[in-house]
């Protein structure tokens, strides 16, 4: 039971969380901090449990104290101590109290009335719960820097101050006072909705420990699995921050098989372990204002917990254990992304800066198979005039939209869009993300145009009204009497081309922004026979693998 460290077992804990024998440990730290829920996702409740039980408690950065505890697989509901109504279908709802109550239940508020004197512990506060409630007064456990007896959810203070009065009368004390809304508190239910304890928060975060007993030594929070331990913060105007705090080659166990197959062939795994093992490395305290490192999503690495661990992603990062790219001695900037189709881009030509090993390469055993190696999207005038529009540019009804500028990876780099009160030119990335297209590798097919390759390898933009055809069925003139034809490119693909001003088809290849590490191409080298190290150093130039 880990209910108050002493300094002694306090040292010999953080020795292993956080090794310190060494500059390597220093530099390369064993445990992450990962954003589950923050911001924008962040919840107004958890419910937390373990298969042989949980320890709830709070640390101030140095020990943990234990609150409560379960020794089974019971589930504790853990929310901010705020506006909510129990509705009759026995949900809990947040309302905003400005705005009324909008559901039929018990209305819960975050004032409360504490009764009496601090209490020596948690034993002795439980015992003066339970006297106050054989009064017929509703009565719980609270501990705000000590132990306290708490009574009422009240949602405004006229009907706090009634219960005060009330609470005097039938206890017959006068140490009875109002406990005022307060933007750090805690609320810890049972899974019936019963009250166990409130935590003030201005201690320390509060947490959330397997106990020792679990094997293996995971959590549930909100029905999700991890491994390690959960902490819940609350910051002002803000719901609930959920932080994984676990060993770092753990956390990897489940980024790999949510950033490639696990399917993948072995080699192409382990260099994506490394990939994301580097990212990790140089990403620590990337959210350190919102007390993590990482965050869950594609905003740094997707991190799906225990539930989305696979055996065969899991041997990958086990193999690979501390392995991390290094360029002159430092960790490397890493990027991977799905589908280069072909050859991946030089840094600059996506985001405009210079990387020495972050340029591009050819890519030559990707499958054309693989999802987006060609894709193909069509947009009308006035769809490119709305997109505009929502993006707050206005430049009237489209007349013409060109690829201005290509890279030598054949990436478009200037996308020039006319309309008739204006015009605008996108530039390296924008000239995807402006029409959300799979990658910046495509061409432009309008008005009876089609780009082709000529015999030096450059792109030319051909007017094809007028010229002559071969198809199946003989020869013949193209006109601008179809709306669309067909043509048979690279593959024996067949794409379709607009004879409409109107319509704009985008013909690409590739999925993602294309710099560093392309996924299906490491799956294409794998199948080769290269391995992990010979995979990372073909995309990344010039990097070595320690």
């Amino acid at each position: 039971m880990r209910r108050i460290f002493t300094l002694s077992l306090t040292v010999v804990l953080l020795f292993f969380l956080f090794p310190i024998s060494n500059a390597f440990a220093s530099q390369y730290p064993d445990i992450i901090r990962v954003g589950l829920n923050f911001r924008g996702s962040a919840v107004s409740s958890v419910s937390v449990n373990a298969e042989k039980g949980i320890e709830i408690g709070y640390s101030d950065g140095e020990t943990f104290k234990l609150l409560l505890e379960s020794s089974d697989n019971k589930s504790f509901i853990i929310r901010k101590d705020g506006y909510f109504v129990l509705t009759e279908q026995g949900q809990l709802v947040e309302y905003t109290p400005t705005e009324g109550v909008p559901y039929k239940g018990a209305v819960i508020g975050p004032i409360h009335l504490k009764i009496g004197a601090d209490l020596p512990d948690f034993s002795a506060a439980q015992t003066f719960a339970s006297a106050v409630k054989k009064s017929g007064m509703d009565a719980y456990v609270a501990y705000d820097g000590g132990w306290q007896i708490w009574s009422g959810f009240y949602h405004d203070l006229n009907t706090a101050e009634k219960a005060l009065a009330e609470a005097k009368e039938l206890l017959e004390i006068e140490d009875v006072s109002i406990i005022q809304d307060n933007r750090s508190r805690l609320v810890i239910y049972d899974s019936g909705f019963n009250v166990q304890m409130i935590y003030g928060g201005k201690d320390g975060f509060m947490q959330v420990w397997p106990k020792q007993d679990n094997d293996p030594y995971v959590f549930s929070a909100n029905g999700r699995r991890y491994r390690g331990y959960l902490e819940i913060r609350r910051y002002p105007d803000s719901d609930l921050t959920l932080i994984n705090i676990l060993n770092l080659e753990q956390y990897l166990y489940g980024v790999v098989p949510a950033e490639i197959e696990a399917d993948s062939p072995l080699e192409a795994i382990k260099a994506q372990a490394v990939a994301a093992r580097t990212y990790t490395y140089r990403n620590l305290k990337k959210n350190d204002n919102w007390g993590f490192d990482l965050a869950n999503t594609v905003e740094d690495q997707v991190y799906r917990g225990y539930d989305g661990e696979r055996a065969s992603t899991n041997r990958a990062v086990d193999e690979t254990k501390g392995k991390k790219m290094l360029y002159n001695g430092s960790l490397a900037h890493v990027f991977y992304f799905a589908s280069s189709g072909g050859m991946t881009a030089d840094i600059k030509e996506v985001w405009g800066s210079e990387i020495p090993y972050l340029i591009s390469v050819p890519d030559p055993y990707e499958s054309e198979t693989s999802p987006n190696y060609i894709w193909e999207r069509t947009l009308t005038a006035e769809e490119i005039k709305s997109i505009l529009f929502v993006s707050g540019v206005e430049i009237g009804d489209i007349v013409s939209v060109s690829a201005e500028e290509y890279s030598p990876s054949g990436r478009v780099t200037a996308l020039r869009i006319t309309g008739t009160k204006g015009a605008i030119t996108y530039y390296n990335k924008d000239t995807r993300f402006i029409f959300n297209l799979n990658s910046q590798k495509y061409t432009i097919q309008s008005a009876g145009n089609a780009v082709v390759k000529a015999a030096d390898g450059t792109l030319k933009t051909l007017a094809l009204d007028g010229r002559a055809y071969v198809s199946s069925a003989g020869t013949g003139v193209l006109s601008s009497g179809r709306t669309f034809f067909a043509v048979i490119g690279s593959g024996d693909r067949i794409h379709k081309v607009s004879t409409s001003s109107g319509t704009y088809v985008f013909n690409g290849r590739g999925w993602g922004h294309g710099v560093g590490m392309s996924q299906e191409g490491a799956k294409g080298f794998a199948r080769q026979g290269y391995n992990y190290e010979q995979i990372l150093q073909h995309y990344f130039t010039g990097i070595t693998v320690e």
